[in-house]
């Protein structure tokens, strides 16, 4: 009996040391959970059943073994990790030998972009040559450290420090970007970097040169000013050159030069700042009477009306006017030690030729922005249609909306308008043409976007973009939907979809026709013409102001219907206004009564309302209208470029939406919707030259494969927000001038 006792005594312990060998795998942890694409980083895997001999290795998903590992207990295993090509989360995983079975950690692991945190010192004088410190995370595997268009590889790195001698670089505000694996950090306010001039102050004379080849019925007036400094363009007589002083009273007129007659240049220094100044040349037609205030400035001629001493300026409307004459302009800002940043505007459309020339002491030209010496107005605006009939002719058929921007100034000049410009004045189909990838952006959970966006005091985030729908706006009971905006430590922000959100005109045919009516007493909105059921009203809407119609108060209550359509509304309050008025309708007030198309191209209601939802001083408010203002201007901008919806092959990597949206090389696809005006100006050829000069380093194809010249082309200055290493595309010299570079020549192009 003892014998057969201690045999199954036996046979028990066996079987618990059995029971301890093969106890569960199981991963509970993993620490850290990102890291540096460079590799090395050391990992900690935590869990149970980490018998070495049972163990084949350790594993990511998509990346293959790791660099090495340890297993330090049955609890504990640590790991190096691979260098990779470029951002991704994966999943860690152990492989045992026992049945080939793979234990996967339940938490992913990010490979990240670099991260620079702070820059010491953030300036230097241009000739550089000074040990940089860097601080941040992910810089492990760091390769080159890039100083705006300039660089330089590393004295030293760690995973969270790397110190650099800065390169020789032009006087200009930079940013700082650390390469890993050919990647490179995004540049945010902490990565910002001065290089000052040894000499700080630094003057331009713009000499001023005529080429529109108008006969002697033309005048050309130049008009200068800036609200943000208060000065206005002021005449030395004695040399014909002008320059930028205080307004003089509290109010006034600022005061327009003829040019080569009294104005021949304009002097513009860092020692007389100057912030956000406009500089307008107006060609007028002495045979035609204007109301341009010419009868109330002291030198009678053309003059925009100011109060508060320049703070506020009357200045001339949106073209197409006739209250002053044809214009155009250039736009300004030259702070104090800082360069020269100044552009060709053409946002709101082109109007005539006006080119900004970089040029050597001995007038030698270096770079040019604007047009090329060779193309003239007329060569520009008589390509605009063939351009669009080509893209119908492919397939393109939203191009034809298109055809209507180009108009006639006047026998000798046409011109063209932006799109969001001309939505103004006019009805168009032009106001539904991104309604279908806004609603696919705001509605497509398959989409997985990833936004990065930067704010204020150094504040940056990647955002995850979810679709919500029923969200109520702000400040009113109207629902609609919108895209989430989530992040760690940040909060929650919205942006909503366009489309339904307003109605300002309604389907007629193949076309859009406005919405005419009157009110009656009985409260009664009753339309001209019934409108169609779909035209998308709804109750709580509020009612444009005008024409018995309150901003703000007055709504719609009730929707009545008959066979024809909408007949009319039921509004909870009105003033009777018999006359026939064209009313819109939208679910805010006072700034959203915009179609979902005139949103899209001008960057406005919906896509530029952060201070409205998020209003406020406190720093908090602050950030947060800057922040959706941002992602606001990066949708906005993507739908103009044809890229909001396209590309989503790794969204899952953080901040890839934006990465993918700056891809210059993927700008205008085929078959997208996108704002063919942007794209004609772009890329358009008279005779083989771009309408707009190339970049001179970096020249850049849209994924058609045509080269895009300089040229603003819809609401926002089109450098793009995580683009690596493309062209300069704005028309513009952005605080720096080519090597040389000791004078600026302005041509008013040829007309003809």
């Amino acid at each position: 009996m003892k014998i057969t006792t201690y045999k199954y005594l036996l046979l028990i312990i066996v079987v618990l040391l059995v029971t301890v060998n093969l106890k569960a795998q199981t991963i509970t942890s993993l620490s850290p959970t990102s890291g540096s694409l460079g590799g090395n980083t050391v990992v900690s895997i935590k869990g149970t059943g980490f018998i070495k001999d049972n163990i084949v290795g350790v594993y990511f998903k998509k990346h293959g073994a790791v660099k090495e590992y340890n297993v330090v207990s049955e609890t504990l295993i640590t790991f190096k990790t691979t260098a990779i090509s470029s951002p991704s989360i994966d999943k860690v995983y152990i492989e045992f030998k026992k049945d080939a079975k793979k234990v996967y950690s339940s938490i992913v692991y990010e490979y990240k972009l670099p991260e620079i945190s702070t820059v010491s010192p953030n300036s230097t004088s241009v000739k550089g040559k000074k040990k940089i410190t860097i601080k941040g995370k992910y810089f492990s595997g760091t390769t080159y450290v890039k100083f705006g268009s300039a660089g330089n590889v590393p004295l030293s790195v760690t995973d969270t420090i790397v110190t650099v001698a800065n390169p020789p670089h032009v006087s200009k505000e930079i940013g700082v970007q650390v390469e890993v694996q050919s990647n490179f950090s995004r540049i945010t306010e902490a990565s910002k970097f001065t290089y000052k001039s040894d000499k700080p102050d630094s003057t331009y004379v713009i000499s001023l040169d005529n080429l529109t080849g108008l006969d002697k019925k033309y005048k050309i007036y130049v008009l200068g000013y800036s609200t943000s400094s208060q000065k206005m363009l002021t005449l030395n007589g004695a040399t014909s050159q002008g320059t930028f002083k205080k307004m003089p009273s509290d109010s006034g007129y600022v005061k327009s030069y003829e040019l080569v007659k009294e104005l021949k240049t304009i002097k513009v220094s860092n020692k007389n700042p100057l912030v956000g100044a406009r500089i307008y040349f107006f060609i007028k037609d002495t045979t035609v009477t204007y109301k341009d205030n010419s009868t109330k400035t002291s030198n009678n001629n053309l003059g925009f009306k100011y109060k508060k001493f320049g703070a506020s300026v009357f200045q001339v409307n949106n073209p197409p006017q006739n209250a002053f004459p044809q214009y155009n302009y250039i736009e300004a800002t030259f702070k104090k030690d800082k360069g020269l940043f100044i552009d060709i505007s053409t946002v709101d459309g082109f109007f005539f030729p006006l080119s900004i020339i970089a040029e050597d002491k001995s007038g030698n030209e270096l770079d040019r922005i604007g047009q090329p010496h060779n193309i003239t107005a007329k060569n520009i605006t008589a390509a605009y249609k063939p351009f669009m009939k080509k893209l119908i002719k492919a397939g393109e058929p939203t191009a034809a909306y298109y055809t209507p921007l180009s108009y006639s100034v006047n026998k000798d000049l046409t011109a063209l308008l932006n799109p969001g410009l001309y939505l103004e004045k006019e009805t168009s189909m032009l106001e539904t043409v991104f309604d279908e990838a806004l609603n696919k952006l705001f509605t497509d959970t398959s989409l997985k976007m990833n936004i990065w966006q930067n704010g204020t005091n150094k504040f940056s985030a990647n955002y995850t973009v979810t679709p919500v729908s029923a969200i109520t706006f702000p400040g009113t009971t109207n629902k609609h939907g919108a895209l989430k905006f989530t992040a760690s430590g940040a909060e929650t922000l919205y942006a909503f979809n366009p489309v339904g959100f307003s109605v300002v005109s309604y389907q007629q045919g193949n076309k859009r026709a406005p919405i005419m009516g009157s009110i009656n007493k009985r409260n009664e909105l009753i339309f001209k013409t019934p409108l169609p059921l779909n035209t998308g009203l709804k109750v709580g809407m509020y009612v444009s102001p005008g024409g018995g119609s309150s901003d703000g108060i007055t709504r719609i209550t009730k929707i009545n219907k008959s066979k024809k359509g909408i007949v009319s509304v039921t509004l909870n309050t009105s003033n009777s206004y018999s006359a026939s008025f064209q009313y819109k309708f939208a679910k805010a007030p006072t700034q959203y009564y915009y179609s979902s198309g005139q949103m899209t191209f001008a960057g406005i209601g919906l896509f530029a309302d952060g201070s409205f939802r998020y209003p406020g001083k406190s720093n908090k408010a602050i950030n947060n209208q800057t922040v959706i203002n941002g992602l606001e201007n990066q949708i906005s901008t993507a739908l103009n470029r044809g890229i909001a919806i396209v590309d989503y092959k790794t969204a899952k990597t953080a901040g890839y939406t934006t990465t993918n949206w700056g891809k210059e090389t993927s700008w205008y696809p085929k078959n997208q919707p996108q704002n063919y005006f942007s794209y004609f100006l772009h890329t358009t050829k008279v005779g083989g030259t771009n309408i707009f000069t190339l970049p001179i380093v970096n020249k850049t194809k849209s994924s058609r494969g045509d080269y895009m010249g300089r040229a603003y082309g819809f609401a926002y200055d089109e450098n793009p927000i995580g683009g690596k290493g493309g062209a300069q595309v704005p028309s513009e010299f952005p605080g720096s001038f080519p090597k040389g570079t000791t004078q600026l020549k302005l041509i008013l192009g040829s007309w003809k």
